[in-house]
């Protein structure tokens, strides 16, 4: 993972903290984690998370995924807009029937709540990726 990638994911995670307040709320304080801070959990086999902010069960969120080289989702749609900045790694992403395609390091993808999506990091590297949503994070398996 590039620190100059990972240090403009942590600024956008830190500029996105305060988004949503309501105007009795005070200002949120600067958050900033170090690489070496970063907290790992394990949510699945080949997937790892680490939450910046929010809570991805319950509302808007900031996260970091890590997924083991090789790893392969199945099918599956979000509910809600999908934002995805590939921090690491190289990615390999199929939107609805479209062709797949190879992303690397500092690409972009947002994908429409609803649409059927796959993905999977490609072999040789762990990818890691900075993904938002505006509201809860689901799975909703896709059957082809």
């Amino acid at each position: 993972m590039t620190k100059t990638l990972l240090v403009a994911c942590l600024l956008l995670a830190a500029s996105s903290v305060g988004q949503g307040q309501s105007e009795g709320d005070s200002k949120p304080s600067a958050q900033i984690i170090p690489v070496e801070s970063i907290k790992w959990v394990s949510v699945r086999a080949g997937q790892d998370v680490s939450v910046l902010w929010g809570d991805p069960r319950a509302g808007t969120y900031g996260r970091f995924n890590r997924f083991a080289a090789g790893f392969e989702d199945r099918p599956h749609y979000h509910s809600r807009d999908l934002r995805v900045v590939i921090v690491s790694g190289t990615m390999v992403v199929r939107v609805e029937t479209g062709a797949s395609q190879e992303v690397g390091s500092g690409s972009f993808i947002m994908i429409p709540g609803g649409t059927p999506h796959t993905h999977s990091c490609k072999a040789g590297n762990a990818c890691v990726l900075f993904v938002q949503q505006d509201g809860p994070n689901d799975n909703v398996a896709v059957n082809n």
